[in-house]
C-alpha cells in the first residue's frame, strides 16, 4: 500500500511531469504527497583577491543576498506547484517543502525521514553541464535511497 509520495522539483519541464504522474499515482492509492524543492549550495572562491586576468572578488554579502534570492524563487515556485497539484489532486493531501543543501542527499534523507513509500523525479532538470560533469541528482538519488525511486523521461 502506498501511502507517501515524495516529488522533487526544480522548474524543470520533466519535473512538471513527474509531479502530474504523481498525482495520477497518488489518486489511485489515496496517498499523501510531497512536493520538494532543493536549494544547492554555491562554490565561493579559494582566494579573496583576484591575480592577474581574474575577475574582481565579489562584494561582501553576496552570499546571503543569493540565498535569499534563491529561497524567495524556490518559495515562489513551490507555492505554485502546490497550487496546481490541488486542484489536479482532488482533495489529496499536499504538502510542500523546501531544503537547502547537495539536492540529492536532501532529497534522501526527507524521503527517509519522511517515512515515504516512493519518491518520484524527472530525469533531467536545470543542471545542464553541469549535471553531465557532476553526474545527475536523479541517478545520486537512485544510487544513495532505500526508498523506491519512479524516474520520468
Amino acid at each position: 500500500m502506498m501511502k507517501k509520495i515524495l516529488v522533487p522539483i526544480d522548474g524543470s519541464e520533466q519535473a512538471d511531469k513527474a509531479l502530474d504522474f504523481a498525482l495520477d499515482l497518488a489518486k489511485r492509492y489515496s496517498a499523501e504527497v510531497e512536493i520538494m524543492n532543493v536549494i544547492p549550495p554555491i562554490s565561493v572562491p579559494v582566494t579573496p583577491y583576484p591575480t592577474v586576468g581574474e575577475s574582481p572578488a565579489l562584494p561582501p554579502g553576496w552570499i546571503n543576498d543569493y540565498y535569499i534570492k534563491a529561497k524567495e524563487e524556490s518559495q515562489k515556485m513551490l507555492s505554485e506547484a502546490k497550487k496546481s497539484a490541488k486542484v489536479k489532486g482532488g482533495g489529496l493531501k499536499i504538502t510542500s517543502k523546501l531544503g537547502d543543501g547537495r539536492p540529492s542527499d536532501v532529497i534522501v534523507a526527507e524521503a527517509e525521514s519522511g517515512n515515504f513509500d516512493l519518491i518520484v523525479m524527472g530525469s533531467r532538470g536545470l543542471g545542464g553541464i553541469k549535471e553531465f560533469i557532476l553526474g545527475s541528482v536523479s541517478n545520486q538519488v537512485v544510487h544513495d535511497s532505500k526508498k523506491p525511486v519512479l524516474i520520468l523521461k
